[in-house]
């Protein structure tokens, strides 16, 4: 409880710091993130993608517990919604940050464009978050009836016991069966904002979106773990070692499969060798060399330590290696914006010469005195106010997950 205490004020400490930042962002306008017209999308969408990963990966998890009835894993089932529940409100959240302008989102549910797969994001969104509520609802539901407790379950004083747990798990297992196909499809369409993006080489492939569901499910199987981990303690690990032997596979699987995507798009684009393939290559493992060996270096480790005995059947292990995934999963989708930002679409060649085609410069939308108007590249970083306001969801998630943890029983047979 103590630990639990001390994680909830670390939340609400990052919450007051990335809101204090929004604030000034919002009164400064996003000139003060280092955001340009060359470099739209940075931190806050690689944040976005990466939390509606995990959020996608943990409802996987909790549905395929109760579709196909993984006995092992079925302790964790409330975690696991948990978990995909806190995820997927921190990735909506981000998002407003990055619009610029959130008070004119209404535009978007009152004039919907339903041509651009950010409209269908939102709409999963919204019907994703209502689906992890569920799940986490109907699971708690017996223990708020035994207790007393809880919220939105007056409807239930007239119900016995026995009635009440019978709606919980007929309904769990309706939640479940929706759910699965919707986490798929919440990061399916993530991944065709990006892959939709035909001027956007870097992107323009259909690998974009299974490759994004397998990491998904890497990452969010990880948080899953990692949390269960914590609420197990090292003095009952061995009791669910099965589980977490379980949790280390299906993560190693999952990577397996991503590397096998990346690289094969890797290989296909330096195959035809053309300017349009080799130049986001040449970005990704020059200019941006060190990000990508955390994004391979890392998450292979795990691949293969999660393989091994040791490292499925060790409790620090298991922890050590689920934070070191959750940091390569990040460099691996802030990787998608620099490869494909500074590739700039209209390029051209210069006449009666062999030189290769050349960018036409971009307006960076900021003037200064003394400074460059036009780019043809940009030298992206996070500024100090972006990383100070992309907290906002590890925050919310922080909050959420020590809340309900503190407040219900996640365990069912916990002490």
């Amino acid at each position: 409880m103590k630990k639990l205490n001390q994680l909830l004020l670390i939340g609400v400490l990052l919450f007051l710091i990335s809101i204090t930042a929004w604030g000034y962002q919002l009164s400064q306008g996003l000139v003060v993130t280092n955001l340009r017209n060359p470099f739209s999308w940075g931190l806050y969408i690689a944040t976005f993608a990466f939390f509606v990963g995990i959020a996608a990966g943990g409802l996987i998890v909790s549905s395929s517990i109760y579709l196909f009835g993984i006995e092992q894993l079925k302790p964790f089932t409330r975690i696991a919604s948990l978990s995909a529940f806190a995820s997927i409100v921190g990735a909506g959240a981000i998002i407003l940050p990055d619009i610029g302008r959130p008070e004119r989102i209404y535009n978007m549910l009152v004039h919907p464009n339903f041509r651009s797969p950010l409209v269908w994001d939102v709409i999963v969104i919204s019907c994703y978050l209502i689906l992890t509520f569920l799940s986490v609802y109907f699971q708690l539901l017996p223990e708020w009836k035994k207790e007393n407790r809880g919220f939105l379950n007056g409807w239930t004083k007239n119900l016995s016991q026995e009635q009440v747990e019978a709606i919980s798990r007929l309904w769990s297992k309706r939640v479940s069966l929706i759910g699965l196909p919707f986490a798929i499809l919440i990061h399916t369409v993530t991944a065709l904002i990006f892959a939709t993006q035909a001027s956007r080489d870097w992107w323009h492939t259909a690998v974009l979106p299974p490759d994004f569901i397998a990491v998904a499910t890497a990452s969010g199987t990880a948080l899953v773990m990692l949390i269960s981990l914590l609420v197990v303690g090292k003095e009952r690990f061995v009791q669910y070692k099965g589980a977490f032997k379980s949790f280390a596979f299906i993560i190693a699987g999952s990577l397996i499969v991503h590397f096998f995507f990346m690289y094969i798009d890797f290989l296909v684009r330096w195959w035809w060798g053309v300017p349009e393939e080799l130049n986001p290559l040449a970005l990704v493992f020059k200019k941006y060399g060190l990000i990508h060996l955390l994004e391979v270096a890392l998450p292979a480790f795990v691949m293969i330590y999660f393989l091994t005995k040791k490292g499925r059947e060790s409790y620090n292990g298991l922890i050590t290696g689920s934070i070191l995934l959750f940091i390569g999963v990040f460099a691996h989708r802030f990787l998608l914006m620099p490869a494909s930002y500074n590739v700039f679409p209209l390029n051209f060649t210069l006449p009666d010469t062999e030189a290769e085609m050349v960018n036409y410069p971009i307006a960076i939308g900021v003037y200064k005195k003394g400074a460059a108007v036009f780019a043809s590249f940009w030298h992206y970083a996070p500024s100090p106010v972006e990383i100070a306001v992309a907290l906002l969801p590890f925050a919310l998630v922080i909050i959420i997950l020590t809340f309900m943890i503190k407040t219900y029983k996640f365990l069912p047979n916990a002490k």
